[in-house]
């Protein structure tokens, strides 16, 4: 999908973030180091496994999240995001990481120069067909792409209630990201692993929130007010809720030219 085929709606949601870059580093789910392995195709038997330290731009990286895992596990990150209000709270949050401001379209990366890009909760803000060759160049032969979203569990009846009361107007995720084949990739691999994210009610408020389609609402308030009100059936006096995700984890190999 390419730009033309947005609306402003969409536009809009896409560039909200960096006026809440705060209020999304404190609330949004983490990205566990076995994820991290996975993506980055270094866990037992993956493509990359024994490759030790290795250079990774984290695209769409936002607060940073990903970042965190990827720094503690050892490697050279760099990140990339198109909000600088996104980025200054990553900078607090893993002083001395490298930062661009930039997008999945046009990174600010010379050609061969990383041997992985992630993209965590990103992918559908980009317009794929370039954000594919730009991932492609600057990948160096044999390097992986790693795409990945966590997804609710709405086979969980308040998980579900939540969805139908914040109404997202755009899909949170797609199925599989459309990564073409030789000459550039690998056909995808995809796993799905669980994480569950554990928060009070007030963090289900923050977290509700920090989405781009109820931020910009013009109706937000009342929707944060349904959304506490959820919560604290759903929490029943516990003070604790557990959200539970499938992280949906796509990734391809950059073909050696």
């Amino acid at each position: 999908m390419t730009y033309g085929e947005h609306d402003a709606r969409w536009e809009q949601e896409r560039l909200s973030f960096g006026d809440c870059a705060a209020t999304y580093d404190a609330a949004r789910p983490e990205w566990p180091a076995a994820t991290a392995r996975w993506l980055t195709g270094t866990e037992d038997g993956g493509p990359l496994a024994g490759r030790g330290r290795l250079r990774v731009a984290d695209v769409g990286a936002g607060t940073g999240k990903l970042t965190r895992t990827l720094v503690a596990a050892g490697h050279e990150v760099v990140a990339v995001d198109p909000s600088e209000g996104m980025l200054e709270v990553l900078r607090a949050a893993v002083p001395g990481t490298p930062t661009f401001v930039g997008t999945g379209e046009q990174l600010p990366l010379p050609d061969a120069s990383v041997d992985v890009v992630t993209v965590a909760q990103a992918w559908h803000w980009f317009d794929v067909d370039a954000a594919i060759l730009e991932a492609a160049r600057v990948l160096r032969p044999g390097g992986v792409i790693g795409i990945a979203w966590h997804v609710r569990d709405e086979t969980v009846p308040w998980v579900r209630e939540l969805t139908e009361l914040t109404r997202p107007v755009l899909a949170a995720s797609t199925p599989q990201p459309e990564l073409p084949g030789p000459p550039s990739f690998t056909p995808v691999e995809e796993v799905v692993l669980r994480y569950d994210h554990r928060l009070t009610v007030e963090e289900l408020v923050t977290l509700a929130s920090s989405w781009s389609y109820v931020a910009t609402r013009p109706d937000r308030d009342s929707v944060l007010a349904e959304v506490r009100a959820l919560g604290e059936r759903a929490a029943a006096g516990r003070g604790a809720l557990v959200v539970p995700h499938n992280t949906g984890c796509f990734r391809a190999r950059r073909v050696a030219a």
